[in-house]
């Protein structure tokens, strides 16, 4: 027989809840469409939903447990075979010594004179004695025979379900811790990716640094050069003018010669050092020149090279710090999902280890209850270590019960509850009486801050399954949202839209209200049309959301119907 409380990873006393649950993670994970052409996924896929048919329905669900529990039932063993026929053979004698006994009864009579008829009476009086007796006995001991061996099957059955259990919740714990591991080695490795990257950036910065003092050094020459091409300008700038003196000169010499002959000899010597003066500085105006060009030409390379270098680098610093914000935002993606896996496993842990303790201190009380129970606190329904409030209003409503009655029972009653009310509303009456029965003040004390402490314990339980059973059923929207139920699709957009167990997301919001407004569905419409109205998660167009609210009211949203926008 097929365990299908294992196939769905479930104890036997899981609730619906836990059942559907565990059936969607299951389903999911072995579904055709994640595993195509996997034969052993589609025999799993079967069992899942043939276990999930049968737990979930109330009347199969009993069925299967009773055929289980039958199946599982404890076999005599050869120890009680034996027991049973050693009593059928004790019985046995005992019947024989009886006829025995009976035989030589009937002797005795005959002997006293007695007469058949009396004589068969008793016998037959004592025939019937014996078999009732036997009869008693024999139901009697079957009867214990068969609670000792209920009492063995539940005992077995109990083990065996608090060990599935126990399992279960061990395997889902592991799974979890598991998966916290997988997270912290998986931001290990990126905290370790983005310290390199980090690294990388910093010694990028460090060459963009000497790079700049470079190229503040390079600025630092071209100023030179620029001083020294200012220098060769005024230089050139005096030779050319200079040339040009030279040059006026030699002209008026020549002018000099032709209208004084006498002086040619002389003037013609004159000129031929002008010309020889003129050429000089020619070359040296060329020359000046050609230092100056060159030096502009040295000066623009080296600018445009360590330019070029430092956008290369500039570029590179770019790359690198927009993969430092990804990785970055990776990391914390990262380092807050596993955060909520572990604040979620520590809430599994909590919740199972305060379902244990609230399980011990429900035996507790139960004891607590059964101490009281013969003494003037069992009479007024309270603990021995109840406070004065508590005995007081015990007492009032006891009195309400009983007060007004007139038959007996009520009224010795009612003697009782006042008689304990007297001794225990007396505050030296009451030490005494607790003295009387063992109860000192410091137990009475140390109960009390038990009974706090655990009361604490239970508010805390409740908070983190009210928390648990949200996130369940966000889980359970989210799933039957992606697999196209429009009612879970507008839920999730209005938890989306509202923000308040969630974080608001605007965007996610109005992406499942389209999804659902596809269907029709009249609310999602609605939360559509008023999306697009204030321009929430859509870009803001008024005339299709008010088109949408007329669909809505049409599919008839109430809302919609009262929209004045």
């Amino acid at each position: 027989m097929k365990d299908y409380y294992k196939i769905l990873n479930v104890s036997r006393t899981a609730t619906d809840d836990e059942i559907k649950r565990s059936y969607r993670v299951h389903a999911k994970k072995y579904h055709h469409d994640v595993n195509p052409g996997d034969k052993q996924a589609a025999d799993t896929f079967a069992d899942i939903n043939e276990a999930h048919d049968v737990l979930s329905d109330a009347k199969k669900r009993a069925d299967y447990d009773r055929r289980v529990k039958e199946a599982n039932a404890p076999k005599p063993s050869p120890e009680d075979v034996m027991a049973r026929q050693r009593a059928a053979a004790q019985a046995a004698a005992r019947q024989a010594a009886r006829q025995a006994a009976m035989r030589e009864n009937v002797k005795e009579s005959m002997r006293r004179g007695e007469t058949p008829l009396t004589m068969a009476q008793r016998v037959a009086a004592a025939q019937a004695a014996a078999a009732a007796q036997a009869a008693a006995a024999a139901q009697a001991a079957a009867q214990a025979q068969v609670s000792a061996i209920e009492k063995k099957a539940f005992d077995v059955g109990y083990a065996r379900g608090k060990a599935d259990a126990k399992a279960a919740d061990d395997r889902e714990i592991s799974a979890l811790k598991s998966d916290v591991r997988a997270l912290n080695a998986k931001l290990s490795v990126l905290e370790k990716k983005l310290a390199e990257t980090e690294n990388d950036r910093s010694e990028l910065e460090q060459e963009l640094f000497n790079r700049d003092r470079e190229i503040n050094s390079t600025k630092g020459d071209r100023s030179e050069l620029e001083q020294e091409l200012f220098n060769r300008d005024r230089e050139l700038s005096q030779a050319v003018a200079r040339v040009g003196d030279l040059e006026r000169q030699i002209e008026q010499l020549r002018a000099d010669a032709s209208s004084s002959p006498r002086s040619g000899e002389r003037t013609s010597g004159e000129v031929e050092q002008l010309n020889t003066a003129v050429e000089e500085y020619k070359e040296r105006c060329r020359r000046l020149e050609q230092e100056r060009n060159q030096a502009e030409l040295k000066s623009q390379a080296q600018l445009e090279l360590q330019q070029d270098k430092r956008r290369k680098l500039q570029e590179q610093i770019d790359a690198l710090t927009r993969k430092v914000g990804e990785l970055t935002e990776e990391n914390d993606a990262l380092r807050a999902e596993n955060e909520q896996w572990q604040q979620y496993a520590k809430s599994e842990d909590f919740l199972s280890d305060t379902e244990r303790r609230l399980q011990e201190w429900d035996g507790k009380q139960k004891a607590d209850k059964k101490l009281a129970k013969p003494t003037h606190y069992g009479t007024l329904g309270v603990l021995i270590w109840a406070t004065d409030e508590q005995i007081r209003e015990a007492y009032g409503k006891l009195v309400k019960r009983y007060g007004g009655k007139t038959d007996d029972a009520s009224a010795e009653k009612l003697a009782n509850i006042e008689k304990a009310y007297a001794v225990l509303s007396d505050k030296t009456g009451r030490d005494e009486y607790n003295e009387s029965i063992g109860i000192s003040a410091e137990r009475i004390e140390e109960e009390r801050r038990l009974i706090a402490e655990y009361e604490d314990m239970e508010e805390q339980y409740r908070a983190q399954l009210d928390d648990k059973e949200f996130w369940a059923r966000f889980d359970e929207l989210t799933f039957n949202a992606q697999t196209g139920d429009a009612d879970a699709q507008n839920e999730l957009g209005e938890m989306y839209y509202v923000g308040d167990e969630v974080d608001q997301d605007l965007d996610q919001a109005a992406y499942w209200f389209k999804e659902a407004a596809k269907q029709k569905h009249a609310d999602a419409m609605y939360n559509l049309g008023l999306c697009f109205i204030n321009g929430e998660g859509v870009e803001r167009n008024e005339t299709t959301g008010l088109g949408f609210i007329r669909q809505a009211a049409k599919l008839g949203c109430k809302e919609a119907m009262k929209f004045n926008g």
